[in-house]
This record gives C-alpha cells, sequence and structure tokens, in this order.
C-alpha cells in the first residue's frame, strides 16, 4: 500500500492538545498509536532521523552530530529498500542535511524549499509536495518549524504552539490530498525529539519522548502497548508498503 510518512521536528506528544492540533488529535482517534514513543541519544535531529531511517540504533550508524559522516558500516535506508523493491519514493523538506537519508537514485524527486526562512517553510514543504504526491509509493514530509520556533521561544511556549498548530494544518493539506490518490494508503506521522526550555539533546523525558501514529488498513486502532523506539519506523513503513525489511535493521515493525 502506499504510505506517507511525515516527521514534525521536535513535536512533543504534549503540543498535539495544547497546541490545538486538530487534525493529528483526530488521527489519534482511528490509529495504533503511542504517545510514549521513544528517540535515540544525542536526540538531535540528523541522528534521530537517521535511525528513523536506517532501522537501527546510533552506535550502529554511528552519526552522533547535525553533521552527516559517511557510513562506515552501510546500512539501508527504507527510501533504498522501497527503491530496490521497484516503489517510486519522494522526500520534500525544509532542513537540508536530510538530504543525507537516502542514496540520490533511491527517489524519484526530493525537493528542498526553506526560501520563507527557518520559521515560516512549513507551508511551502506542504505545497511543494502536493504535485507529486499521485505517483509516489512512499512519500516523506518533514516540517522543521516547530524546532526552530522552540529554539527561538521554547518549547510548549505559545509560539511553539502556534507553529504546532500550524504544522498540523499542513500535515492536514498533504494528507488530504495523498488519501484522495491513494484511498487505501497509510500513513505514519512522529517526531524525531522533543525539548526543554529552549534546547534538546539530552536523554531528558522532555527530549527523548515522541508520538508515533500510525493510520490506514495495514493498522489495527487504538493505543500500542509494546514498547516503540524511533528505529522501529523504517521496518513499520516497510511493512505497510508490503516489502521485506532490510536484515540489517534492529527495529521491529510497531504495527
Amino acid at each position: 500500500m502506499a504510505t506517507l510518512l511525515f516527521s514534525i521536528d521536535g513535536l512533543r506528544p504534549e503540543a498535539i492538545y495544547l497546541g490545538d492540533m486538530h487534525f493529528t488529535q483526530s488521527l489519534l482517534q482511528t490509529s495504533a498509536y503511542t504517545l510514549n514513543a521513544q528517540t535515540v541519544m544525542p536526540s538531535v535531529t540528523l541522528p534521530c532521523h537517521t535511525s528513523m531511517m536506517r532501522g537501527v540504533d546510533v552506535d550502529r550508524h554511528g552519526i552522533t552530530t547535525n553533521t552527516f559522516m559517511p557510513l562506515a558500516r552501510p546500512v539501508p535506508s527504507v527510501f533504498d529498500v522501497a527503491s530496490a523493491a521497484g516503489l517510486r519514493c519522494g522526500a520534500f523538506f525544509n532542513w537540508g542535511p536530510l538530504r543525507d537519508l537516502f542514496e540520490p537514485e533511491s527517489v524519484v524527486v526530493s525537493l528542498f524549499d526553506r526560501s520563507a526562512g527557518p520559521t515560516d517553510s512549513d507551508p511551502l514543504v506542504a505545497e511543494m509536495a502536493l504535485p507529486h504526491l499521485a505517483g509516489l509509493d512512499f512519500a516523506f514530509v518533514y516540517f522543521g518549524d516547530t524546532d526552530e520556533v522552540g529554539h527561538r521561544d521554547g518549547w510548549l511556549s505559545e509560539g511553539y504552539l502556534e507553529t504546532a498548530n500550524r504544522a498540523d494544518h499542513a500535515v492536514r493539506q498533504v494528507a488530504d490530498a495523498f488519501l484522495s490518490h491513494h484511498p487505501d494508503g497509510n500513513i505514519v506521522l512522529l517526531s524525531d525529539h522533543g525539548g526543554h526550555g529552549k534546547t534538546h539533546g539530552t536523554d531528558l523525558p522532555e527530549d527523548m519522548t515522541i508520538p508515533f501514529i500510525a493510520f490506514g488498513p495495514g493498522t489495527v486502532p487504538g493505543e500500542l502497548t509494546n514498547p516503540v523506539r524511533i528505529f522501529d519506523t523504517a521496518p513499520t513503513v516497510a511493512r505497510l508498503l508490503g516489502i521485506a525489511p532490510s536484515a540489517i535493521w534492529t527495529g521491529r515493525s510497531a504495527v
């Protein structure tokens, strides 16, 4: 089944309700979900997204900062595995280092836009994704504004919650368009890490705890009772796409 994966950078689970994220709230009612999933250490964007997409913990992929270094022992990403299975993949994002989450030939489209600035780019990401959704089996859409405003104003501040609400609107716009093209499609939504004060990167629960939501015919609605780690995302997406996971991945499908 076609699958759409959203990552909202820096989204703490509490913001789903405090920020009036109505669409995300509605997803929770009909999804397999947990608001207590755990990310990896260090709880910063590139290590977390590398674990998200490559299905392994940091000690396996070796990315420990927001600067990418070629993996000494390569691990295929979910893009690479899906592309090798003949699926068409795309990525849409507003934080440049995410370009290293996949091999260039594993995507048929990869678009980056931050022209509106680091705290106002999420709507542009949504707009640039829309024309491509019909032709993709797997689409990854990343919204980074929430993290940027967390650093500027503080996690769970008024500005942060307003930005989370704006991300929710962008998620709905893309999800509605995706499901119009793929009525039986699946949607996965999560974050890479949380935050506290104006920072993150520690093993505090505020930094480590993330939402994980999976919606669609490949899921059973209800709260997930087994522990979910961010590196379970890649095998979850593979299962929803109907393809075999990489034998290297240590994560397991959450649904």
